[in-house]
């Protein structure tokens, strides 16, 4: 009689290990489950926040992002008021970066989101989960995660982790972390929605040009009542020299092994056409670079209804660190 008591709380135990089991998914079921979503995916919505931490400063910001497949997108950035500052926009013209309070936009060619839009897009992080060869697979808490080597090379994130619903494969967070483990930049989604049918001109530059906040006042091309706006960082060596400043704008002259200058505005509305450019990420903000390494270069970004110029030879990473470190500063 006592066996079979023991026999049957054996068999028990054993089914209970295996239902439990059968409720987490290995790496191979959630590949499967994403190249069969991934084929299905014709549109979505997602809206999240993104907390980036650098040079001993947190900021947030909001993030609201539409897809159409195959390749259009509008991604909007503004500020941790949820008041758009910035837009990317994708389709069969080109991408363009447009600042809807200055009413200036930069067109160019290129595959940003292959590159670096994996950030922010969701289908990119996924595609990347995809075509990594060398990722390491983690379940729990009813999500999923993948941890990958940073690409685009990056001298500050080592890693990029990807956190989905095990069963949905909807986005949870999107994290870029240092050497230490430590979250740079961390994308957490609050909304996704997948079969969102779009406006017609939902991808057009126009559209998000007509997205600056209700009630924003105009920005008024020449007005220098910002101050004098210094980087947090500079490469190391780097001098600042007397600023000198005009009725309309601030140039900021660094010397040292690789000399660097910074001219701040309030830009004119206008339109640029950049085929040589390419999209930079900024965490919150992207610039437009032109140039080849080694060469001299200008970085450009907006920030605050200031629009920045950085010429100099210092390679791409200086001048992100550099362009990083002014976002969100207040002018002395």
């Amino acid at each position: 009689m006592r066996k079979t008591w023991y026999r049957v709380l054996v068999s028990l135990l054993i089914l209970s290990l295996t239902l439990v089991g059968c409720g987490k998914q290995d790496q191979e079921t959630v590949l499967k489950g994403l190249t069969d979503m991934q084929g299905n995916l014709k549109s979505y919505e997602s809206k999240a926040t993104m907390t980036v931490t650098a040079n001993n400063t947190q900021q947030k910001y909001f993030i609201e992002t539409w897809y159409q497949a195959p390749h259009f997108y509008r991604i909007a950035l503004g500020n941790d008021q949820n008041q758009i500052t910035q837009v990317i926009v994708r389709n069969d013209d080109g991408i363009f970066v447009v600042s809807p309070q200055l009413k200036k936009s930069f067109r160019f060619k290129g595959d940003w989101a292959e590159n670096q839009g994996h950030v922010y897009l969701y289908h990119a992080a996924v595609d990347r989960i995809l075509q990594t060869q060398d990722k390491r697979f983690s379940a729990s808490d009813g999500n999923v995660s993948f941890l990958m080597k940073m690409e685009p090379e990056n001298p500050l994130v080592s890693t990029q982790r990807v956190t989905l619903k095990e069963n949905s494969y909807e986005p949870q967070q999107i994290a870029l972390l240092d050497k230490e483990d430590k979250a740079i930049v961390a994308v957490d989604f609050t909304s996704f929605k997948t079969g969102v049918e779009f406006k017609k001109d939902a991808f057009t530059p126009e559209s998000a040009m007509a997205m600056a906040p209700s009630g924003t006042k105009p920005v008024l091309a020449g007005a220098k009542d910002f101050g004098v706006i210094e980087p947090r960082y500079v490469p190391s060596g780097a001098k600042l020299l007397e600023p000198q400043e005009t009725q309309s704008s601030v140039m900021l002259r660094f010397a040292g092994k690789d000399p660097f200058t910074i001219i701040e505005q309030r830009p004119a509305a206008k339109d640029s056409n950049l085929n040589n450019g390419k999209v930079v990420d900024l965490w919150g903000s992207t610039a437009v670079l032109t140039g080849l390494e080694g060469e001299t270069r200008t970085m450009q970004w907006f920030n605050n209804g200031v629009e920045f110029s950085l010429t100099g030879k210092m390679t791409s990473d200086e001048m992100i660190k550099v362009a990083q470190s002014m976002i969100n500063s207040g002018g002395k």
